[in-house]
């Protein structure tokens, strides 16, 4: 299996919230006025559900995808964003009972921020396949390959596809990289991917945006993916 990669325990780290710095804390769990006015509680949503909305809304930016335990966010993180919605800490504990409802407010979540998923065969997907083959062309290292997938996903604004079907895309992208550093192969072949030279579909290059450049522009500005309007 792609996810035998890594160990156990890695694999439960990569699924998980980690630890958080007071940079971080500050980076990413400050809400704006237009973040309060989104989490409303005019939108009928009680105390425990606009906690577990703006603790995905703060997540989302910072990991790139939001666990499923919401619950289990850093406990430093969570007293500062109740703190700013002058709500009980402990009503998060209740939250997302219902799984729909984290799936709701994920959705609602990556409207807000323009984030966008990356479904099989889509432009974004294509752009992450062409990305991870010409960094397996460079590196073969899968812990490097995910750590550099999930910074250019999260500068692309993509949300972080599942473990598995990140991990099987690492393992594809190696497989196709060594078929083309070695031509006596042939290159694996992958029902949603075409990789190859000249533009896709909608003309544009498949190799996507630049992850580094993105990255240091929005982390040097602080921002969290909100429109101009929001800034």
């Amino acid at each position: 299996m792609a996810t035998r990669l890594f160990s156990d325990a890695h694999l439960e780290q990569l699924r998980s919230f980690p630890d958080i710095d007071r940079d971080q804390l500050i980076r990413f769990f400050t809400l704006t006025p237009a973040d309060v006015a989104f989490i409303d509680p005019g939108r009928g949503r009680g105390p425990g559900d606009r906690l577990g909305l703006a603790v995905q809304l703060c997540t989302l930016p910072w990991l790139g995808f939001v666990p499923d335990e919401v619950t289990a966010a850093p406990a430093a993180a969570v007293r500062r964003l109740a703190e700013r919605l002058r709500v009980d800490p402990g009503v998060l504990a209740g939250y997302g009972r219902r799984g729909q409802t984290r799936t709701d407010h994920l959705r609602l979540v990556a409207g807000y921020l323009g984030w966008h998923q990356a479904p099989p065969g889509t432009v974004r997907d294509k752009e992450l396949r062409q990305f991870l083959v010409d960094r397996a062309m460079e590196h073969d290292s899968p812990a490097l390959l995910f750590n550099l997938a999930a910074g250019y996903l999260i500068a692309a604004k993509v949300i972080r596809p599942g473990l598995v079907t990140l991990m099987e895309l690492i393992g594809w992208a190696r497989a196709a990289a060594t078929s083309l550093t070695h031509p006596e192969g042939r290159a694996p072949a992958h029902p949603a991917a075409h990789i190859g030279s000249g533009p896709a579909a909608d003309g544009r290059c498949r190799t996507g945006p630049d992850p580094a450049g993105l990255a240091e522009r929005a982390h040097h500005r602080g921002d969290r993916g909100r429109g101009e309007h929001d800034r």
